[in-house]
């Protein structure tokens, strides 16, 4: 099967990391005036206080080879350049696949900006009988814990999304699982660049009460589970998996044919996501591995100090 285009990718997502006040850069490579490749950069700052432009999942390319790596390398020298960064981090499992060396070593890659190593993802393309009689019997179960709990399924457009009631809800999962999440105004410039089209959201509700929600993006033919929480009032009831559930027959509805589930456990990330991939793996479907990324140096000093920052660490 074909991959489909990460949503990372998509403009939305570079007009949104635009609006969080970093420097986004879009571009598209072209040889023998053919289009060979094209996606979006999002400059970060490494540890010391350099830049470097990261492509997460990215670019995206027609085909993979040496020859293209080093075209590569070529676009981005003047680019790297004009933004004053000591390097340009590739993250497409096809150009580190094709390179002639090795991705960066996994605590070198190991950065906030670095996307998950390891993603889960279910085929929703089967009827929903299918796809229901997929799941593992608990996530059946907890689903019509909901029904019976007479769960109220609400499911906004971005433009009309709750946002007062889905941060409440974010901020109440992190309070109660202790990580750290974005500001109000992160989440409602998320909304605001998701066309109707490509973003969102399901509220379930139980005895009038906001019980749980989630954000999902949909690109290329996948619908993305991008952020979630839920009520400390309702645990005992699970409605989280009927959050799920319903994002997948609006996903099917969308033309979607994949559900990715976002990051499960993985070394080189050192997130131990022990309860979230279970909770993800119940619902049937396989692990997507990504390798590490290529970078390409352009500034040799703030890069070996940058590296040997690392491997004290």
């Amino acid at each position: 099967m074909q991959q489909p285009i990460p949503f990372l990718q998509a403009p939305f997502y570079g007009s949104l990391q635009a609006a969080s006040g970093k420097q986004v850069v879009y571009f598209c490579i072209t040889k023998d005036t053919e289009t060979v490749g094209c996606g979006l950069g999002v400059q970060y700052r490494a540890p010391g206080g350099f830049r470097f432009l990261y492509c997460p999942y990215g670019p995206v390319v027609r085909e993979a080879n040496e020859e293209l790596l080093a075209d590569l390398k070529a676009f981005f020298r003047p680019l790297a350049h004009k933004l004053g960064c000591a390097f340009v981090r590739l993250d497409d499992d096809t150009l580190a696949a094709a390179s002639p060396n090795a991705p960066v070593a996994s605590k070198l890659a190991r950065m906030a900006s670095l996307q998950p190593r390891a993603e889960w993802v279910l085929d929703i393309s089967p009827d929903e009988e299918s796809v229901w009689m997929g799941f593992h019997k608990h996530a059946r179960y907890n689903i019509r814990l909901a029904e019976r709990a007479n769960a109220n399924i609400a499911i906004y457009k971005a433009s009309e999304a709750p946002l007062e009631t889905f941060y409440s809800l974010m901020q109440t999962t992190s309070k109660r699982d202790n990580f750290e999440i974005f500001d109000k105004a992160y989440y409602e410039s998320y909304l605001k660049t998701l066309d109707d089209k490509e973003g969102f959201i399901v509220l379930v509700s139980i005895d009038g009460k906001p019980a749980a929600t989630g954000l999902f993006a949909c690109y290329d033919g996948q619908a993305h589970y991008v952020f979630a929480g839920s009520s400390d009032d309702f645990r005992k009831i699970a409605p989280a998996y009927t959050v799920i559930w319903s994002a997948m027959k609006e996903a099917k509805q969308r033309g979607c044919t994949l559900f990715n589930f976002g990051g499960v456990s993985d070394t080189v990330k050192g997130q131990h996501l022990g309860g979230v991939t279970g909770f993800k793996k119940r619902f049937g479907g396989f692990r997507v591995e990504h390798r590490n990324p290529l970078d390409l140096v352009y500034k040799k000093l703030p890069y070996t100090l940058f590296k040997t920052y690392k491997s004290l660490r």
